[in-house]
C-alpha cells in the first residue's frame, strides 16, 4: 500500500478511536468513572487482536492496526502529556507542599514500588520485569484525582490541597526512580557500581532540572507573547533531544521542559495551546495502550492472578506510604485516610512506564497486560472509594 494511503488510513483510525473514546468517556463520566477507563477499553475492544481484526476483514482494509505512523503520534501524545503535566506543576507545588507533603509523595511512591517488587521476585518473576511492573504502581493519576475533585466540588476540603500536592510531586519521584531503574537494568543488575551510576544520573537529572528552571524562563520572558508558543515548542523538543542523547527518557525531558516553561510570565498562553493539542492527541496514548494488548492475555489466568496481586499490594502500599505524613500535616485521622484513598488511582504515568518497558523489550506482553489491568483496577477502586468518603465527609462537616 502506498505511504500516503497508509497515512490517511492512520489519520482516519485515530479520528475514529478518539471519537469513540470521547463518547464512551462521556457515558462513564455520568456514573463517576474516569475517562481513562473508557480510553483503555476502546483500545482493547478495537485492537487488531480483538474486534479490530474482524472489522478489518469486513472492510477489506487495515484500518484498525498498529503502524509506525500511529506509534509516532502516540509518542507525540506522551510528550505533550508530560509537558502539560510539568506546566501544571511548576515550582509552586513543591513550595506549597511543605516537608510533609513532599515526604507523603516520596513514601507514597517508594512504598508500593518496594512492596510490589519484593512480592513479584518472591513469586518467581525476573528482577527486570518485577522492577518495571513495580515502578508502574508508584505514581498516582493526578488527572483522575483532579477530575473527581472538580466534578464533586471537593476543593474546600482540608485534605484536597495535601492530596493534589502529593499526587503532583510523586510524578517527580517516579521520574527519578525511572532514571535509576533504567540505569540499573541497563548495567545488568544491582551492584555498588550501578548504584553509583544511578546516583550520578539523579544528580545530573537535578542539575538539568535546576538549570532549565533558572535559565529558560528568563529567555522566554524576553520573547514576545506572539511567538511564545513556538519558542516553548523549541524549548520542549530541544530539551528532549539533549536529554535523550544523554541517555534519559523523553518523558523525563518533557516534564522538565514543562516545569521550566511554567515559570515564564507567558506560561498561561502556552497552557491554552497545549490543552488544544491534548484535546486532539491527549487520549490517543491511553487508547493505543489498550490497542497494543493482545486480547488473549485478558483471558490468561496467570496474568489475571498476577494483576490482582499487584493491584492489592499497590493499594495497600500507597495507603501505608501516604497516611503517616498526611496525618502529620492534617492532624486528623479521617482527613488523612481520605488523602490516602485519593492517591490509590494509577493512570498516565504508570502507563508511560509500561509503554517504555514494552517498547524497549524489558517486559513481555503478559507483563504489559498486568500493568493495564492494575491501572484499570486501582483507578476504579480508588475513584469510587475516594469520591464516596470525601463526599460523606463534606456532608458531615458543619456548614
Amino acid at each position: 500500500m502506498p505511504a500516503n494511503e497508509v497515512i490517511f488510513l492512520t489519520l482516519l483510525e485515530v479520528s475514529i478511536l478518539v471519537l469513540l473514546a470521547d463518547l464512551a468517556g462521556s457515558v462513564l463520566a455520568r456514573y463517576g468513572f474516569p475517562r481513562v477507563v473508557a480510553e483503555l477499553l476502546i483500545g482493547l475492544v478495537l485492537s487488531p487482536y480483538a474486534l479490530g481484526s474482524v472489522l478489518n476483514s469486513i472492510l477489506h482494509m487495515e484500518l484498525f492496526t498498529i503502524n509506525d505512523y500511529l506509534l509516532f503520534l502516540t509518542n507525540l501524545s506522551i510528550i505533550l502529556l508530560l509537558f502539560a503535566s510539568g506546566l501544571e506543576h511548576g515550582l509552586s507545588t513543591l513550595r506549597e507542599g511543605g516537608i510533609y507533603g513532599i515526604l507523603a509523595a516520596v513514601f507514597g511512591a517508594v512504598t508500593p514500588f518496594a512492596l510490589v517488587y519484593w512480592s513479584l521476585v518472591s513469586v518467581g518473576l525476573q528482577p527486570t520485569e518485577s522492577a518495571i511492573i513495580a515502578l508502574s504502581t508508584a505514581p498516582t493519576s493526578l488527572a483522575v484525582v483532579a477530575g473527581i475533585i472538580e466534578r464533586e466540588g471537593l476543593t474546600g476540603l482540608p485534605s484536597t490541597k495535601v492530596l493534589i500536592t502529593a499526587a503532583s510531586i510523586d510524578d517527580v519521584v517516579t521520574l527519578i526512580l525511572l532514571s535509576m531503574v533504567i540505569t540499573t537494568l541497563g548495567a545488568g543488575g544491582f551492584t555498588y557500581g550501578t548504584l553509583a551510576t544511578a546516583v550520578k544520573i539523579v544528580i545530573l537529572w537535578v542539575l538539568i532540572f535546576l538549570l532549565s528552571v533558572l535559565l529558560i524562563p528568563r529567555v522566554l520572558n524576553r520573547v514576545g507573547e506572539e511567538v511564545i508558543v513556538y519558542a516553548s515548542l523549541v524549548v520542549l523538543f530541544g530539551i528532549v533531544l539533549v536529554m535523550t542523547t544523554l541517555g534519559f527518557s523523553e518523558v523525563v525531558a518533557a516534564f522538565i521542559a514543562g516545569v521550566a516553561v511554567a515559570e515564564s510570565r507567558f506560561s498561561q498562553r502556552v497552557r491554552e495551546t497545549v490543552n488544544l493539542l491534548l484535546a486532539i492527541f491527549g487520549s490517543l496514548f491511553f487508547i493505543v495502550m489498550g490497542l497494543q494488548l493482545n486480547f488473549r492475555y485478558i483471558l490468561n489466568a496467570e496474568v489475571l492472578a498476577v494483576a490482582l496481586l499487584v493491584s492489592l499490594i499497590a493499594v495497600i502500599g500507597k495507603v501505608i506510604g501516604i497516611y503517616p505524613f498526611a496525618y502529620l500535616k492534617l492532624r486528623n485521622r479521617r482527613d488523612s485516610v481520605i488523602v490516602s484513598y485519593g492517591m490509590i488511582p494509577r493512570g498516565e504515568m504508570g502507563l508511560v512506564v509500561a509503554s517504555l518497558g514494552l517498547s524497549s523489550g524489558l517486559i513481555t506482553m503478559g507483563d504489559f497486560g498486568v500493568i493495564i489491568f492494575m491501572v484499570l483496577i486501582t483507578t476504579l477502586i480508588g475513584a469510587v472509594i475516594y469520591r464516596r468518603e470525601a463526599c460523606r465527609f463534606r456532608s458531615a462537616r458543619p456548614s
